[in-house]
């Protein structure tokens, strides 16, 4: 009988699936494989034996007592050392380092007392043998220490163990500088938070010191140099912020809590005396002698109610002045007030002296002790000029009708402050026809001024309010029938409107009895301080 195959891409593959005709597997090799491995694994066991340290998974003690060695030996050059002996001591020949780098490491040793290299870090993997336990390096550099003819063993001591990890002595906060002080820079956008974080400092200390009832200036911090601290480590010791020129806010550790401290500082003060001779105006004469603008418009208010600067003052008049200059750190910072001013006026003499009552208020007299104040201000907006003054008959300059105009206005940019001439209290703050935006203030049972044209109230001020003299209580406008930004001025008296640039208005209180012979003697030693001031010009 004849067999037929149909081959496949015209081959017979079915050879490929007959067994080996010995019938024995060969997964695992030759026989002869097995007597060699066999062989082999005894000589390593063998080879072990002998030698611990060499296992396959080599621990790196054996690098760390190399290194050992070689720090407490001189080096020998390796063709010395017999094998056996390298091999004896745990040294594995093929990983020890060259002989250039063992002259290298010595040569550290001896000359270079911060050894950079932690010996620690190499004790880190286990060794095959737990029987052998090797020693640490802590021991190895102990025994050094104790051996006294190795000095340069104590600098590797300190250069084993990590600078950052040294702990500080416990009195470490007295060894602080308390004069130290380290200046921080706040920048814009800053909080205190924000300022520790920066300066790796507990901020659970910032969040606490911001919960004090008196460290509310920390909240919003202004920028500049304003901030200084003392710390300890992590730890706040103090902190100092200056919100303004005069004060200082301290807050201190204490007892594991924090302390505030508002600081006034005390300015330098120092009198100035400064003599004048009218020769133009007495603004720019005062001002080529060296008095500052704000010591001559304080000049102009004490004599508001003596004398009318625009129209008074002539050429020859003379004016001297003594007054406060404040200073801080040797550098100036302001002027304080006048002590005291004479000014001579077509031969009229007039002096001011500054005295401060026993109930701690502070107001100008005359030698004699008369107030040179009214209970009135001249003027709601100082300085200014007058556009339009009082009358009875005036050509309305919108309207073009002739109509009263009982007040008095003063030409002043929009947003100008507008003060209240004297105490009183608030009758009208609202709109009023042609006024505009007005203001009414009521002062005792005679007196009443009026305020016109306002851009705006100022905060707080509205019907049934008081307002002390001086107080702003608005703002320069063009409201109601106005040409353009403006203040319109009247005052009343008993019912009837009259000139404030020509009413006499009471004077303020005169000295009071009990102050009065303190005074006569305060003001005899400032008149004598200021002949003598006129007399060296």
């Amino acid at each position: 009988m004849i067999r037929t195959t149909t081959p496949t891409f015209g081959k017979d593959l079915r050879y490929l699936s007959r067994r080996p005709s010995s019938g024995r597997s060969r997964v695992f090799g030759h026989p002869s494989h097995w007597v060699a491995t066999l062989f082999i694994a005894v000589a390593v066991g063998i080879w072990l034996g002998s030698a611990p340290d060499a296992a396959v998974e080599r621990s790196s003690i054996t690098l760390k007592k190399q290194i050992e060695l070689v720090l407490e030996q001189d080096p020998v050059p390796l063709s010395v050392t017999p094998a056996k002996e390298q091999v004896e001591s745990g040294i594995d020949i093929a990983s020890m380092p060259t002989m250039e780098s063992f002259q290298g490491v010595a040569a550290i040793k001896e000359n270079t007392p911060d050894f950079g290299v932690s010996l620690a870090s190499f004790d880190t993997a286990d060794t095959t043998d737990l029987s052998v336990k090797p020693q640490p390096v802590s021991a190895a550099i102990n025994a050094d220490v104790a051996d006294p003819q190795d000095a340069s063993s104590t600098r590797l001591e300190a250069a084993v163990e990590p600078e950052h990890e040294k702990e500080l002595p416990e009195n470490s906060a007295s060894v602080l500088d308390s004069a130290h002080w380290e200046s921080i820079q706040i920048r814009s956008g800053d909080s205190l938070v924000r300022i520790f974080k920066r300066l790796a400092l507990d901020v659970a200390q910032a969040i606490e010191i911001s919960k004090l009832p008196k460290a509310k200036p920390l909240i919003s911090l202004r920028t500049g140099p304003y901030l200084k601290i003392q710390r300890d480590g992590r730890d706040l010791v103090a902190l100092r912020y200056q919100p303004n020129i005069k004060t200082f806010l301290q807050v201190t550790a204490e007892n594991h809590a924090f302390v505030t401290e508002i600081i006034e500082r005390e300015f330098e003060l120092q009198e100035r005396e400064v003599a004048v001779e009218v020769t133009d105006s007495l603004y720019q004469s005062a001002l080529r002698r060296g008095l500052p603008e704000s010591v001559i418009y304080r000049v102009s208010e004490i004599y508001q109610w003596e004398l009318d600067f625009g129209r008074d003052v002539k050429r020859g008049d003379r004016l001297t002045v003594i007054y406060e200059e404040r200073s801080l750190d040797a550098k100036k910072v302001g002027n304080g007030p006048i002590l005291a001013v004479r000014f001579e006026n077509d031969g009229v003499l007039r002096e001011a002296i500054r005295y401060v009552d026993s109930a701690g208020t502070a107001a100008y007299y005359t030698p004699e002790g008369k107030s040179l104040q009214r209970a009135f201000l001249r003027t709601p907006i100082p300085g200014r000029y007058v556009t339009s003054g009082f009358s009875y008959n005036r050509l309305h300059p919108i309207l073009k009708v002739r109509r009263p105009h009982l007040g008095v206005d003063y030409g002043a940019p929009r947003g100008t402050p507008i003060v209240a001439t004297a105490d009183g209290k608030v009758i009208r703050a609202s709109r009023k026809g042609g006024y505009g935006k007005t203001v009414i203030l009521r002062h005792g049972q005679n007196y009443r001024t009026l305020y016109a044209h306002l851009s705006r109230y100022a905060k707080g001020v509205r019907k049934g309010k008081w307002v002390k003299k001086g107080q702003v209580i608005g703002y320069v406008g063009s409201t109601g029938l106005s040409t353009g930004p403006h203040l319109h001025y009247e005052i009343h008296l008993d019912g009837k409107a009259r000139n404030p640039l020509s009413l006499k208005l009471p004077r303020a209180a005169p000295i009071g009895k009990e102050d009065k012979a303190n005074y006569l003697k305060h003001a005899r030693l400032w008149s004598s301080r200021l002949n003598e001031a006129r007399s060296a010009t």
